[in-house]
């Protein structure tokens, strides 16, 4: 399951949850309010989905904030339903939610009126029209997995009506050209994603202990304080292989200045390979990820510090700093995180002063 937002509001919703059957692939689509809690999409899941197939044994979803509330982990853990989270960073983890989100995505953009507003109205065809197609991987349609049989579709209509009621005709017809159109824009995307999902495949595995190096991400880097993309080096490393995660995760040893979760998926690691000849080669001479700042002149000394505290901003240090071939009243206040060029200036400072309580 995962949700599909910041859609432009439609009868007062402004999210889809999509809810995948792993077994029949069996689709859905539920329309959510725009700022859905882990209540309101509890409530949405037991009457959409349990009031129709009963409890799930497992749910594969992404680390979404609603997903993995105290709330939401404690009820379905009450309902004996086992919660698997998708790695950080990597969709396919929770595959099938997200290629269904994306051909879903696809047929609205395609289908929807220019003011975007009516998608709420076309989700139930939307569904319809998915679980009618036949899966690749079973060779048959959810109607026919879960049924037995494909249902009745209004694809009989009569090329003549001669009845006293034409709306009721014209309703059917319409329906009839929406599942049309809905399946040769759903056939249309899924070959054009399969086409690039395959350009970019690769088989790769590592055992316990291999160097490997890390992609890394700009929005990894979204919970730290500080964060510039132009200094984030598109790989970090080497680190080790500490295990595999299920069958194309591994759990990677970070260091400590990289908060982020240490499982990463097989497409983001690739194999380090030592220069012999010059094993500093791959050291790097850049900032460490995350830090943004990078001074053109250098410190003479460390004047003071304090403690800065701010209301809902975790605390940090601020240096007074004396720069070199400046006079005093140039000196400036500096983040501590922001000095790394200058650690052993900080370092000694903190040794003179090893015994004063910094000021706020």
């Amino acid at each position: 399951m995962d949700f599909i937002s910041a859609l432009p509001i439609s009868e007062g919703c402004g999210s889809i949850m999509v809810v995948i059957d792993r077994f029949s692939k069996h689709a859905t689509f539920i329309p959510t309010p725009k700022d859905c809690t882990a209540e309101e999409a509890a409530c949405l899941f037991l009457k959409h989905v349990v009031k129709l197939w009963g409890v799930p044994q497992s749910i594969v979803s992404d680390r979404d904030p609603r997903f993995t509330r105290r709330f939401w982990m404690e009820l379905f853990k009450i309902l004996g339903t086992d919660l698997n989270f998708s790695t950080s960073f990597h969709s396919q983890s929770d595959g099938q939610t997200e290629h269904f989100n994306g051909l879903l995505e696809l047929y609205l953009r395609h289908y929807v009126s220019a003011h975007q507003r009516d998608w709420a109205k076309l989700l139930d065809v939307a569904q319809f029209s998915f679980n009618l197609q036949r899966s690749k991987a079973t060779g048959k349609s959810p109607f026919e997995i879960v049924m037995g049989q494909q249902p009745m579709t209004p694809n009989a209509i009569a090329s003549t009506y001669g009845g006293k009621r034409p709306a009721a005709h014209k309703l059917a017809r319409e329906w009839h050209e929406q599942a049309d159109i809905t399946r040769a824009c759903l056939d249309k995307a899924a070959r054009k994603m399969k086409k690039w999902a395959d350009r970019r495949r690769r088989h790769v595995e590592f055992s316990e202990g291999d160097l490997v190096l890390v992609k890394l991400l700009p929005q990894q880097f979204k919970s730290l304080r500080q964060v510039h993309k132009g200094l984030v080096r598109k790989y970090e490393g080497p680190f080790p292989i500490i295990k595999r995660v299920g069958k194309v995760s591994y759990q990677v040893q970070l260091p400590l200045r990289l908060k982020i979760h240490p499982v990463f998926h097989v497409s983001f690691l690739k194999p380090y390979h030592e220069d012999m000849e010059d094993p500093s080669r791959s050291e790097s001479k850049r900032a460490p990820t995350a830090v943004v700042t990078a001074f053109d002149k250098d410190v003479e000394c460390i004047l003071a510090d304090r403690v800065i505290r701010r209301r809902g901003v975790l605390n940090y240090i601020e240096y007074l700093v004396k720069w070199k071939d400046l006079p005093d009243s140039e000196a400036s206040w500096e983040r501590g995180d922001t000095l790394w060029q200058f650690a052993e200036h900080i370092q000694r400072y903190k040794d003179e002063n090893a015994t004063r309580t910094p000021r706020t």
